[in-house]
C-alpha cells in the first residue's frame, strides 16, 4: 500500500514543497556519512554549537528518505572521535514524516535562541560528505532552513515523578468527550482538534475520565464518510467547548469562537481481520479572544479540558501526555495558521506484517528474530490489535502509555527498569514509540532471541541512561551489578569489588576522554563496545535485558484466558486456567470420596450382544440394612424404573424399530403405519413422562466424560442403527453418555421412527443421554422441508397432524447446548452474538421455546450460526459492504444462510476467555469426511448421516475421553441413503 505526505513550509519569503513517496521498507544503502568527517569550528558561541548538532543531524537525515531499520542502527553513531560532546544523532519522527525534522536535543528553553543571522553564517561551516558532491549545495540550504522553521519534535525521557499503574478494568485510558465511560468500540473514527490561543500561548489539552493521563480533545466521529469534514469540524469544536450546554452548543454553532480552522492531517488505519479503515481527522484551531464573543472564555479550565503553555509543549515536558500528537503538531515559531504543513498518512494491515517472512526464508535480521522465536502472523496480529486498542485514539506511545501497555499485556519485568527499558525500545530516539519498535524490542526481551549486534545495541541503549551514545562509569558499574545479580542471585557484592571489576571493565572497553575542560568524563563508545563483546572478550551480556519467560506465549495465553485471575503470576496461564476451572466451585468428580453400593437390578445381554431385558435381584433387597420406610423406597424407585418393564412403550419402539429396520426395505410406508391409533397412545404415554422431565433440564446441559457426541441424523434409520452396533450395542448397559447435536427429522425418509428411537432412549436414561435441539426441531422449518410431509404421507392428515404436534411439543423443550468437563461447549450452529456468558445465557433461554425466531433470538443464533475462516470473512465484509458493530467482536451476517451470523477465530476466543472454556464441537454443516476442523483445532463440525441429499460424505462421531478428542467414522457403505427422495433444490443443513 503506499503511502503520500505532504508538508508545506513557508519562512520569510522561502517557499518548498515537496511530496515524498514513502515505504516501509528500508534502503539497502548505509545510513553513515560517506568518507572523512571534518571538525566543528569551536569558536562560534555555545548557543551556536548547539544548534550545529541540530542542523548537523537534519543535514545527515535529509540525505535519506527513509530512516533506517533497527538493524542498521548502530551505523549511526558520529565517526569524529575529537568532538568534546558525543553527538546525538536523531532519526525523523517515523517512516512516514513530511518534513525532514531534526530531533536532536531540544534547547533548553531558558537559553535564548541564537539570531537567524548567526544561524545561517553557521551554516557555512557544516562538514559535507566526500560523496554527495551530487547534492545540490543550495538546496540542502534550503531544508535546513526550512527544518529550522519546524520543531524539534521530540519528547523528554526525564521524569519527575512515576506514574502508578492505571487499572481501567478494560476501559479506554482516553475517553472522547461526550462518549459513556463504558465506551463499546475502542477504535472508531474521530476528530481531535488541536486549540491554540493566541493570546495567552496557550493549548487545550483533555483530560480523561477513567485515567490521570491528557491527550488532544477529540470526539468520536458519526458517519465521517457521509459528511463534510470541515463542517462537521466546526459542529464538533463547538460541542467540545459548550460543556454538555446545548444553548451553548447553538450559539457557538452560529458565532464561531476561533478566528481559524483547518484541516492539517488525515490519518487512516486499517484494522486487521475486518480489514476496515478507520479514520483520525485532526484539526488546527486559531484562537484570539480579542475577536470572539463575550460568551466564549478561553483558557478556562472544566472538568474535562485543562489549558498548558505553549512553551512548555513545544519543549516536550508534558507530563502524564497519552500520545505525542500534542507536541507533533505544535505550530513552530511565528507560524500562521495558513503556514501550517498539512499531512496524509495511510497504515495497511500489510505494513504491520513487514518483519514477517513472506514464504518462510528470512531476508534480514528482524525477519530471523521472528523466526527465531517463533513468531506468526498471528501473533503479530495480535500484537498489533492490543497496540491499537491500547494507544487509540494516538498512533503511539509515550513513557507513560508504555508503561500501561506493559501492564496491560500482564507482563512482569521485575528486573528491569521500566524508563530505561523504554529507551532500549525507542531506537528511533525520539521519545515515542511506534509499534514496529514495541514489537521488535519484545522480540528482544525473549529468551531464545540471538545475541547479534541489533540485540547488542538494544543492550546498549538500555544503560546509556544520558542518551549520549556512550557509557560512562555509573552506566558500566549498574551493568556489571546486573550480571552478578543474574549470576549469582542475591548474593551481596561488596562495593569495592564492584569499583575494581569497573575499572578493568573500562580499561578492556578502551574508554576514551569524552567533554572539554573540567567536564572531562571517560566514556565507551559504541564501536569499542560492539567490537569487545563481538571478539567474546567480554562475556555475559548476552544474559542482559532477557524476560524469565516467553513473552508473547504469554500475550496469547492472556489473550484467550482474559477473564482468568492474573493475580497469581507463578502458575502457568494454562495450569491456572483449568484449575479455577476445576475447583472454582466445589471439589471436582474426581478427588470426591467414592462410595459404591450393588446395583439392585440385573441386565441381560442376549448372544447378540444386545440388550434383553432387566431383572430384579430381590434378595439382596430384602437384606438391605434398611428401615421399613426406606425399603420402601427403593422398591419403589425400582419400580418406576422403566427397564423392568419390557411393555413399556420406550422398551417396545427400541426393540420394535430394530426389526422394522430390518424389513422396511420390503416396500414398507412406515413404523406401525396399519396401527396408528395404538402407536399414538403409546406416544403420548411416553410424552406425557418426557415432557416435565425435558422442561425441568438446563437449557445449557452440564455433563462429564466419556461422552459421545453424534452429528445430525435427518432421518437415516439405517445410519443411525449402524451408530446402534458400533457404540450403543449394549445401551442401557454401558456406562457412557451420548450428547445428539439435533436436526433428528427433516429430509430423510425415516425422520419419525428416528425420533421415536432417540426419545425412547432418554426416557429410559435421562441422565446418560442428552438431545439438544436443532434447526429441525422448529416448526417453520419444518413445514418448508420433509417431516410434516412425511407424517401426513404414513399415518394419513389426522394421525399424522397428531404425532407432529406431540413430537414438536417435546422439541420446544429440548436443551440447547451442553459442556462436557466444563471444558468443551456443544451446540447444533454457533455461539450467540449478543450473550456470551453461559450463565447469562442460562438465564436469558426460557424452558419453552415454541417459536425461536420471535421467541428467543439467542436460540435461534445458537441452532443457526456458522464458524468461518478469516480470509472469507474480510471477502464477505468487503463485498457487501458491511459495517457494523459486530465487525469488532468477529461477527458477520450469515450471508449463505440468510439469518443468524457467521463468527470468526476472534469471536470464539473471546467466547471461550468469558466462559473458561478451550473446545466447542457443533454440527450443521455437511464435511465430506464427516468431520472438519476450524480455527487450529479449537472448533470441530461433526455430521452423522452419510450420503446426505445426494452427497459422498461419511458418517462420524466424536469420543471425549481422557482429555482427548477422537474422531470416529462409522462404515456405511453398505447402507441405503435415505435423503435421496427428499432432496430440495435448496439445501439448509
Amino acid at each position: 500500500m503506499r503511502r503520500f505526505s505532504r508538508s508545506v513550509s513557508n519562512l520569510g519569503n522561502l517557499k518548498l514543497r515537496r511530496r515524498l513517496r514513502m515505504s516501509f521498507r528500508s534502503p539497502k544503502k548505509d545510513g553513515r556519512r560517506q568518507g572523512n568527517q571534518k571538525k566543528h569550528n569551536h569558536g562560534v558561541g555555545s548557543n551556536v554549537d548547539q544548534m550545529m548538532d541540530n542542523l548537523y543531524s537534519a543535514v545527515t537525515n535529509l540525505t535519506h528518505k527513509i530512516p533506517r531499520p533497527m538493524k542498521n542502527v548502530f551505523n549511526r553513531m558520529m565517526a569524529n572521535k575529537n568532538d568534546p560532546q558525543p553527538h546525538q544523532t536523531r532519526t525523523n519522527l517515523s517512516r512516514k514524516t513530511t518534513m525532514p525534522v531534526p530531533l536532536s536535543k531540544i534547547p533548553s528553553p531558558t537559553k535564548k535562541s541564537p539570531p537567524l543571522s548567526a544561524i545561517s553564517s553557521a551554516i557555512s561551516n557544516i562538514p559535507t560528505s566526500t560523496t554527495g558532491a551530487s547534492t545540490n549545495r543550495k538546496n540542502v540550504q534550503q531544508q535546513q532552513i526550512n527544518s529550522i522553521s519546524q520543531k524539534n519534535i521530540r519528547l523528554n525521557y526525564d521524569r519527575s515523578s512515576t506514574m502508578p499503574m492505571i487499572e481501567t478494568k478494560n476501559m479506554a485510558y482516553v475517553l472522547p468527550i461526550g462518549s459513556l465511560t463504558s465506551i463499546y468500540e475502542k477504535l472508531y473514527d474521530c476528530y481531535c482538534f488541536f486549540v491554540h490561543c493566541s493570546q495567552h500561548d496557550r493549548v487545550c489539552i483533555m483530560r480523561s475520565s477513567s485515567s490521570p493521563f491528557i491527550w488532544l480533545p477529540c470526539v468520536v466521529a458519526q458517519s465521517i464518510q457521509k459528511h463534510s469534514w470541515v463542517k462537521s469540524a466546526k459542529e464538533n469544536a463547538a460541542w467540545i467547548f459548550a460543556n454538555e450546554s446545548n444553548n451553548r452548543y447553538e450559539y457557538f454553532k452560529r458565532n464561531p469562537f476561533y478566528t481559524d480552522i483547518r484541516l492539517i492531517e488525515i490519518l487512516r488505519l486499517q484494522l486487521p481481520q475486518t480489514n476496515r479503515f478507520i479514520t483520525r481527522l485532526a484539526f488546527y484551531v486559531h484562537i484570539d479572544p480579542e475577536q470572539t464573543s463575550d460568551r466564549f472564555s478561553c483558557c478556562q479550565a472544566t472538568d474535562r479540558l485543562d489549558w498548558l503553555d505553549l512553551n512548555i509543549v513545544r519543549d516536550g515536558c508534558v507530563e502524564n501526555l497519552w500520545g505525542p500528537e500534542l507536541v507533533k503538531y505544535c505550530p513552530a515559531l511565528n507560524m500562521t495558521p495558513q503556514m501550517m504543513p498539512q499531512k496524509i498518512e495511510e497504515f495497511s494491515s500489510s505494513q504491520v506484517f513487514h518483519f514477517v517472512s513472506k514464504d518462510g526464508t528470512p531476508k534480514n535480521i528482524e525477519e530471523s528474530w521472528l523466526k527465531s522465536v517463533k513468531i506468526t502472523e498471528n501473533d503479530v496480529e495480535r500484537l498489533y490489535y492490543e497496540f491499537l486498542e491500547h494507544c487509540y485514539p494516538s498512533y503511539y506511545m509515550t513513557s507513560d502509555s508504555f508503561r500501561q501497555c506493559l501492564f496491560r499485556l500482564g507482563l512482569d519485568l521485575p528486573d528491569l527498569n521500566m524508563d530505561r527499558l523504554f529507551i532500549a525500545f525507542n531506537y528511533m530516539k525520539n521519545g515515542f514509540l511506534s509499534f514496529h519498535e514495541l514489537l521488535l524490542g519484545l522480540v528482544a526481551l525473549e529468551q531464545d532471541t540471538p545475541h547479534d549486534e541489533v540485540r547488542i545495541k538494544f543492550v546498549f541503549r538500555y544503560y546509556d541512561t544520558k542518551q549520549y551514545g556512550v557509557l560512562y562509569e555509573e552506566d558500566m558499574k549498574r551493568m556489571l551489578r546486573d550480571l552478578f545479580i543474574i549470576t549469582f542471585g542475591e548474593k551481596k557484592l561488596r562495593s569495592d569489588h564492584l569499583e575494581q571489576k569497573t575499572r578493568e571493565a573500562m580499561e578492556l572497553f578502551k574508554a576514551q576522554s569524552i567533554g572539554r575542560g573540567t567536564r572531562t568524563r571517560q566514556a565507551i563508545t559504541w564501536r569499542k563496545f560492539l567490537t569487545v563483546i563481538a571478539t567474546h572478550q567480554f562475556r555475559g551480556t548476552s544474559l542482559l535485558c532477557r524476560s524469565k519467560k516467553s513473552i508473547f506465549d504469554h500475550i496469547t495465553k492472556r489473550i484467550t484466558t482474559q477473564s482468568a485471575n492474573q493475580s497469581s503470576k507463578q502458575e502457568p496461564a494454562l495450569l491456572r486456567l483449568v484449575v479455577q476451572r476445576k475447583f472454582q466451585s466445589e471439589v471436582c468428580p474426581s478427588c470426591r470420596s467414592k462410595q459404591y453400593r450393588l446395583s439392585p437390578l440385573r441386565l441381560l445381554i442376549n448372544q447378540d450382544g444386545y440388550y434383553d431385558r432387566c431383572e430384579i435381584i430381590r434378595p439382596d433387597i430384602n437384606k438391605m440394612r434398611l428401615e421399613t420406610s426406606q425399603r420402601q423406597t427403593v422398591w419403589a424407585n425400582i419400580q418406576r424404573n422403566h427397564l423392568i418393564k419390557p411393555e413399556y412403550p420406550a422398551n417396545f419402539f427400541i426393540r420394535k424399530i430394530r426389526e422394522f429396520n430390518q424389513t422396511k426395505k420390503y416396500n414398507t410406508l412406515g413404523f406401525m403405519t396399519n396401527e396408528r391409533e395404538r402407536l399414538y397412545q403409546m406416544f403420548q404415554i411416553m410424552a406425557e413422562e418426557l415432557e416435565p422431565m425435558l422442561q425441568k433440564e438446563q437449557r445449557i446441559k452440564q455433563l462429564a466424560s466419556p461422552c459421545y457426541i453424534i452429528g445430525d441424523i435427518h432421518g437415516n434409520l439405517e445410519d443411525l442403527m449402524s451408530l446402534e452396533l458400533t457404540i450403543w450395542k449394549q445401551f442401557p448397559a454401558s456406562g457412557v453418555h451420548y450428547l445428539f447435536l439435533g436436526d433428528y427429522v427433516d429430509r430423510g425418509r425415516w425422520s419419525i421412527e428416528c425420533a421415536l428411537y432417540l426419545l425412547s432412549m432418554k426416557v429410559l436414561m435421562p441422565k446418560m443421554i442428552t438431545l439438544l435441539r436443532g434447526n429441525h426441531e422448529i416448526r417453520e422449518i419444518q413445514n418448508k422441508y420433509t417431516y410434516r410431509r412425511e407424517l401426513w404421507q404414513k399415518y394419513d392428515q389426522v394421525y399424522g397432524q397428531r404425532f407432529w404436534d406431540l413430537t414438536n411439543r417435546l422439541f420446544d423443550r429440548l436443551p440447547l447446548s451442553a459442556t462436557i468437563d466444563d471444558t468443551i461447549f456443544c451446540c447444533h450452529g454457533g455461539i450467540p452474538h449478543q450473550i456470551t456468558r453461559l450463565n447469562e445465557l442460562e438465564k436469558r433461554i426460557p424452558p419453552v421455546v415454541m417459536s425461536p425466531e420471535s421467541d428467543c433470538s439467542i436460540a435461534w443464533e445458537i441452532m443457526w450460526s456458522d464458524p468461518i475462516n478469516q480470509d472469507h470473512f474480510m471477502t464477505i465484509q468487503n463485498l457487501y459492504q458491511i459495517r457494523n458493530e459486530n465487525l469488532r467482536q468477529g461477527y458477520l451476517p450469515n450471508t449463505k444462510r440468510g439469518t443468524a451470523f457467521y463468527f470468526n477465530e476472534r469471536a470464539l476466543d473471546n467466547f471461550f476467555a468469558e466462559n473458561r472454556l478451550t473446545h466447542m464441537i457443533r454440527a450443521h454443516e455437511v464435511p465430506k469426511l464427516g468431520f472438519m476442523i476450524h480455527f487450529g483445532q479449537k472448533c470441530v463440525t461433526v455430521f452423522s448421516c452419510s450420503h446426505y441429499c445426494g452427497n459422498d460424505n461419511e458418517c462420524c462421531v466424536l469420543f471425549a475421553h481422557q482429555e482427548k478428542l477422537r474422531v470416529i467414522r462409522i462404515d456405511t457403505t453398505a447402507n441405503q441413503p435415505a435423503t435421496d427422495q427428499f432432496q430440495q433444490q435448496s439445501i439448509i443443513r
